[in-house]
Parts: C-alpha cells; sequence; structure tokens
C-alpha cells in the first residue's frame, strides 16, 4: 500500500534528524534509516500500529519508533502519516467542533 508523509511530519523528521546530526552524527543518520525502515514495513502491515486512543479522532493508529510517537490513518488508497513528535513532547492540539454544532437527521 502508498504511504504518504504529511509536510509537516516530514519537517519534523528533517528538524529532528538536523538536530540530532548537529550533537552526534550517528544518531541523525539513524533516525533517518530507522524512519524509513518504518515506513517500508508499514507499506506491509498497515495494522502494526496500535489504536490512537489518546487522540479524540477514530481511525487514527499510532507507532511507538524509538522516542518517537507515529500517528498515521489507514484509506482505502494509501496510509497517510499524520503527526510524528518526540514521546516527550505534548500530544498535537486538534482543533475540534463543538458537539453543539452537529446536526442530527
Amino acid at each position: 500500500m502508498k504511504v504518504v508523509v504529511s509536510p509537516s511530519a516530514r519537517a519534523y523528521v528533517a528538524r529532528e534528524a538536523g538536530y540530532l546530526r548537529e550533537r552526534n552524527r550517528a544518531a541523525g543518520e539513524r533516525l533517518l534509516h530507522d524512519f524509513k525502515q518504518f515506513l517500508t514495513a508499514l507499506a506491509q502491515f498497515p495494522m502494526m500500529g496500535q489504536d490512537a486512543t489518546e487522540l479524540p479522532l477514530s481511525g487514527i493508529r499510532r507507532f511507538v519508533l524509538g522516542d518517537y510517537l507515529i500517528h498515521y490513518e489507514v484509506g482505502a488508497a494509501a496510509i497517510v502519516i499524520l503527526t510524528i513528535r518526540h514521546g516527550r513532547e505534548r500530544p498535537p492540539e486538534l482543533p475540534l467542533d463543538d458537539v453543539s454544532d452537529y446536526e442530527f437527521p
């Protein structure tokens, strides 16, 4: 299955790898290598992560890659990597509509 990395997730990996390279070149290269390996495995096994119960959205999965949490969604045509963050960072703040805004038939 095709794996698509969102622009924000791609930028995060690039920033994080750059930060690590400044301090330890091997650590930065390892992050990029591990992320590429993850993408290859995810394409073959889309359900390998767990349900991301910490997020208020259904259908989002989470995979722990070393110190990083990767959130993704499995669609009919592709898997989309939504967010990546270090485990010590706060979860992403997602704008949610107030339930009262919904109309029921």
